[in-house]
């Protein structure tokens, strides 16, 4: 808009308002069913004024001025001084930056790197997205996911049909492009190491605007790396295991998934004043190990910390075992739960261990054979809301995915597609016809958290660079037979 040729469009009538013929109403008898020259004059007179005022209207919500070519001698103008390019004085809103030499050089630099044409997936008449499913996850888990991305874009274009009927019979009309979305879904297959190639292969076929919500067990890695490089945004994944290293500019995360809950219990220990011995137990499979290496790092006591590898499986020996040696401390299970189903010696009443957490991302919502604990020594790392607290604003969702003939299947998978889809409706409805991956992106940073958005999560907010939506978690105890959550702790955000 700043370096190209501005020139007004031809509104319909704006070069030549011509009133339309006046019909004469049918004679009945008796009567003459003719007007007076005086009353069609009129006639003809409010209805050119009208249609003049529509043109008028018309072309000043278009932008239509024309206007000469920024140079970059003018621009420098108008950020300091706020005089535009054919010397009138910029409307006050308009503020008035102070930049030094360098400072604007960098900006016009970077202004004209922009592009005056649409991100790819974005055609005159249709938006691509995609959802991303790493082999291995769960089917039903991906239907769920799936169906619920489909029909909430289905309901999209539906509703969008009644938005060009206003459109049309407006006085003013905005000139707005309303386009059908799209989903793909991209099931990937193989070893990661292969992910990229796949992910550039389907991206070619069909160039896709941004990547909605997905799914997997292992790193979002490749899928993250991917994104970097071809500027694709990827919008709320369900992962466990996001890429924390830089660049990550183009992926926002639900949450730092295990590094989240493993930094959050050390410091919620730390805080505690914890002096007792700690032994943290893992696999070696990329969830356990990743949470294992998080907690040594961020665990501040210096000592006291031990780690046990758990390479075979654990029967009940183990566990009596590994409850006398952790005799007065604290334990840490980085384990799902079908590595607890034996566990009973640790939350026996007779147990010696002092406290037992383990990790409730890592147990998907099932309940071990640690549970129930009457002494309350076992403990969940909980990084969602507490369920009594959530269920008042997820009754809405839910009475959407009833009315959809949505069954209620998998609640964290289908809540957090339901976010991820109505925090990118949200960002592009207020992004307008600018259809710019990092406009989007912009626009995510200020609005996510301040739109009341529906979710499983207490808080959730973005600023200038962040890329992880919720940021914290609870402790909680699993009380009596129905597993009912009571909080120890507040929020804890490391």
């Amino acid at each position: 808009a700043l370096f190209g040729e501005r020139v007004a469009p031809s509104a319909p009538g704006s070069l030549d308002v011509r009133a339309p013929p006046v019909a004469r109403p049918a004679g009945r008898p008796g009567q003459t069913g003719q007007t007076s020259p005086a009353s069609q004059a009129a006639a003809q007179a409010a209805r050119a004024k009208a249609d003049a005022l529509r043109v008028a209207r018309s072309a000043m919500f278009s932008g239509s001025r024309q206007r000469p070519t920024y140079t970059d001698d003018t621009l420098a103008r108008a950020i300091r001084e706020g005089i535009d390019v054919t010397g009138g004085e910029m409307n006050a809103s308009m503020p008035r930056y102070a930049l030094d030499d360098a400072a604007l050089d960098s900006l016009t630099a970077y202004l004209k790197t922009l592009s005056s044409v649409f991100s790819p997936g974005v055609t005159e008449d249709k938006v691509h997205f995609a959802t991303v499913i790493q082999p291995g996850s769960d089917p039903v888990q991906r239907r769920a996911l799936v169906e619920v991305l489909q029909t909430f874009m289905r309901d999209r274009n539906l509703g969008q049909r009644a938005e060009v009927r206003r459109e049309l019979a407006g006085q003013v009309h905005l000139g707005r492009s309303y386009r059908e979305w799209v989903l793909h879904v991209w099931d990937l297959s193989g070893t990661s190491d292969s992910w990229g190639t796949q992910l550039e292969s389907l991206n070619l076929k069909q160039p896709v605007f941004a990547l909605v919500s997905g799914l997997g067990q292992a790193s979002w890695r490749p899928i993250h790396e991917f994104s970097e490089r071809f500027e694709v945004p990827c919008i709320l994944p369900q992962t466990n295991l996001p890429w924390l290293d830089e660049p990550d500019f183009y992926t926002v995360y639900l949450s730092k998934g295990m590094t989240l809950e493993a930094q959050a219990l050390a410091k919620s220990l730390g805080d505690s004043g914890e002096q007792g011995e700690v032994t943290q137990v893992y696999r070696r499979d990329e969830a356990s190990a990743t949470a294992a290496a998080a907690f040594r790092k961020a665990w501040t006591a210096g000592a006291g910390l031990h780690d046990r590898v758990l390479e075979t499986a654990s029967g009940e020996a183990f566990w009596q075992q590994l409850a006398s040696q952790a005799s007065g401390g604290t334990l840490v299970l980085w384990l799902p739960a079908q590595d607890l189903a034996q566990a009973r010696a640790l939350s026996a009443a007779e147990s010696p261990v002092k406290a037992v957490y383990l990790s409730a991302s890592l147990l998907a919502g099932a309940r071990s054979g640690l549970t129930p604990d009457r002494a309350g020594r076992v403990r969940l790392i909980y990084p969602q809301d507490l369920p009594a607290a959530r269920q008042g604003r997820l009754a809405v969702v839910k009475q959407w995915l009833h009315n959809k003939g949505i069954e209620l299947t998998e609640e964290t998978v289908q809540m957090n597609a339901y976010l991820a889809a109505t925090v990118t409706g949200l960002v592009v409805t207020h992004s307008k016809d600018t259809y710019s991956r990092d406009f989007m992106l912009e626009r995510m940073e200020h609005r996510l958290g301040t739109a009341n958005e529906l979710s499983i999560y207490p808080h959730l907010s973005l600023g200038p660079g962040q890329r992880f939506a919720s940021k914290g978690t609870y402790i909680v105890r699993v009380d009596g037979e129905d597993g009912q959550l009571t909080a120890l702790s507040d929020w804890i955000v490391p």
